[in-house]
């Protein structure tokens, strides 16, 4: 290790150090709210300087969380540490965007249903409290149906926050990695739109007509719920491949909330499922070319 790596990894521990002192002077704020946030320093450095490097400044920030935080602080960060390391030797090692953002995904979710599942008491969750009223809301979804959904949704979302903002340092930075594909190319699989079809029918079969176990309908209530969610982001990329066809940025901001939106995310739903099914974007990038 040169002098200069040495210096920047000395940076890094420090901007981790600064975050760990701003996690317990506001409460721990950040480890709560953005634990997310305790990622990047680690991702940037192994970036910029492979694994040997990373794992070297990895241990420094493990040993420095000692110091300036608790039980909880030590989890928070040190998966943060493990999801930054790992995102950040794929792109030093030139791995798609899509194998980083699953792995970050999977890693996410996995420290989500810890803290959910095996920690709750320990981290001071109440599951039955905090679900009360979304139960309320939704009574034909049974609890651990939404335990289970909020871990996915939560962990995706950490993964997307982690992905897009190290995308975006790493192209500030001018870090060598792998091209980003544009949103024209990133084109649904057809077999996605048949299995949602055959997805749903079997859902609505499951609600009327089979008499299946609690489990298995469950089961079926979570894949069909996370298929539509799929659908929704599959249609973002259409309008949002839309706005870029007619040159009208000023609509790239609705072509995305409109997808959070209940009941008008069912548009974005159908123009996904359309646009697996029918190719609709493939089928317009041809006629434009003629």
């Amino acid at each position: 290790m040169d002098t200069k790596q040495i210096t920047r990894g000395a940076m890094m521990c420090a901007i981790y150090g600064l975050l760990l002192f701003l996690n317990q002077q506001t409460a721990l704020t950040i480890e709560t709210s953005a634990n997310w946030l305790f990622a990047f320093p680690i991702l940037i450095y192994t970036s910029m300087y492979g694994n040997y490097g990373g794992g070297i400044v990895s241990l420094a920030m493990i040993l420095m969380t000692f110091l300036f935080g608790g039980f909880t602080t030590w989890f928070y960060s040190w998966s943060a540490i493990l999801i930054g390391y790992l995102y950040g030797s794929g792109v030093y090692h030139k791995r798609s965007h899509m194998s980083n953002f699953l792995l970050t995904a999977i890693l996410s979710i996995i420290a989500t249903a810890l803290i959910i599942y095996l920690w709750a008491g320990i981290f001071g969750y109440d599951v039955n409290t905090d679900f009360k009223d979304i139960v309320a809301l939704f009574p034909t979804i049974h609890l651990r149906v939404l335990v289970f959904l909020f871990v996915i949704v939560l962990g995706t979302m950490e993964a997307l926050a982690i992905h897009m903002v190290g995308l975006m340092i790493c192209m500030r930075l001018k870090i060598d990695m792998v091209p980003i594909k544009p949103i024209t190319k990133m084109l649904p699989p057809r077999w996605f739109g048949i299995l949602s079809i055959l997805m749903c029918v079997l859902y609505l079969f499951s609600q009327n007509v089979l008499h299946l176990s609690v489990d298995i309908t469950d089961l079926l209530q979570v894949l069909a719920i996370l298929d539509l969610m799929v659908l929704d982001y599959f249609g973002v990329l259409y309008f949002m491949n839309k706005v870029i066809q007619k040159s009208q940025r000023k609509w790239a901001f609705f072509a995305i909330i409109g997808a959070f939106i209940p009941i008008v995310n069912g548009i974005w739903v159908v123009a996904g499922l359309l646009d697996c099914l029918c190719g609709l974007r493939a089928r317009q990038q041809l006629d434009s070319r003629e």
